[in-house]
């Protein structure tokens, strides 16, 4: 192969104008081919996409918000006369694929039996062209044709629930996914209601669009560190059971921040919730201390940063540890923040005029 003639530096940036099909098919022809791809920086690939569909699933590589050009697509052969068998050279495993053409991208195929061999196959291969750093996600649109979570650890996953979704086969889908490091939840679904799911409360963070009347459940059971639920169907005294529970160390003790954004049918009413909870105020000599955290936010593996930055002078103290938490809640709105320092701490840098028991 002339390819293999070439200086390292020559091999890369041929590599680099290379589409990333190419560049995937070629890794698969010789060891030494492998080996030098290998070799080539694919830092820019920040990311590989699952996009699963009802008929296939796209592969995407992510390099920026903007720019995920499609590697490959998963799909069920249909025995054409185009199909290629292919013993690979990295790890011998018998590869079926038609060839990329004008109109259509470069597609893996899998016979009845063989649809988690394959998927593993271009999951592992992938990882191994594109290097460690990579993180990996998957956005669900359909769920005629699952088997991406039974099969390959992502723990980054995208739910997109429309109107039409059965919720036992989603139960069925949602409980093969690994434990999930970040889960975004987009509840279009009208025929039926979501049925609530252990993996929602476990999930480090959790963004919830059209919470509904889980809301409710997963306040008083989430285990993770981070919770958006908009849309959410709730009332009050769910909110004061909430605190109450955090205030005596029995709940919520990973939490850093939670937001609920109540379902526009619904009002909170926060004096009442203020009453019930006790309130402290920070000092009123200086300005209150700034909230400010970076959360990570997958669509996909596409990963954009949210910044939570609140001011909030009033606070809530927990019992066990006196850790506080600034708390505040309006007509429509619910924000809980919770700080790594304790009262005591906080009166040290002048935020607290004192300890009251």
């Amino acid at each position: 192969m002339e390819f293999l003639k070439f200086p390292f530096l020559a091999q890369k940036v041929i590599i680099h104008q290379m589409d990333l099909d190419v560049v995937f098919l070629m890794s698969l022809t010789n060891l030494r081919v492998l080996t030098v791809v290998q070799r080539v920086p694919w830092k820019h690939v920040k990311a590989i996409s699952y996009k699963n569909r009802r008929t296939h699933t796209s592969v995407l590589a992510v390099r920026s918000q903007d720019d995920s050009p499609k590697v490959l697509e998963i799909r069920p052969s249909n025995r054409s006369n185009r199909e290629i068998l292919h013993s690979t050279v990295s790890s011998g495993f018998s590869m079926i694929y038609n060839l990329p053409t004008d109109s259509e991208a470069l597609t893996i195929l899998f016979d009845e039996n063989g649809v988690n061999a394959t998927s593993l196959f271009v999951h592992e291969h992938l990882g191994k062209l594109f290097g460690k750093h990579l993180q990996f996600g998957s956005t669900l649109t359909s769920y005629e044709m699952i088997f991406l979570p039974a099969v390959l650890p992502i723990t980054s996953n995208v739910l997109i629930l429309h109107w039409m979704v059965d919720p036992d086969e989603l139960n069925g889908h949602v409980a093969n996914m690994k434990e999930q490091e970040n889960l975004i939840i987009s509840n279009q679904m009208t025929l039926f209601l979501v049925k609530n799911h252990q993996k929602y409360m476990t999930s480090k963070r959790l963004y919830f669009i059209n919470t509904g009347s889980l809301a409710p459940d997963i306040l008083q059971r989430f285990k993770g560190q981070d919770a958006v639920l908009l849309e959410a169907r709730c009332k009050v005294r769910h909110v004061i059971a909430f605190v109450d529970s955090w205030k005596k160390g029995y709940s919520s003790n990973d939490l850093k921040f939670l937001r609920i954004q109540l379902d526009t049918a619904l009002l909170f009413r926060p004096e009442t919730v203020s009453n019930a909870l006790g309130f402290k105020h920070f000092s009123t000599s200086r300005d209150p201390p700034r909230f400010y955290r970076t959360v990570r936010k997958y669509f996909g593996a596409e990963e954009t940063l949210v910044e939570h930055d609140l001011t909030i002078s009033t606070y809530v103290v927990r019992n066990t540890d006196r850790i506080i938490a600034s708390i505040s809640i309006s007509e429509d709105r619910f924000d809980f923040c919770v700080w790594q320092w304790n009262e005591g701490q906080m009166m040290e840098q002048g935020f607290i005029d004192h300890v009251t028991s």
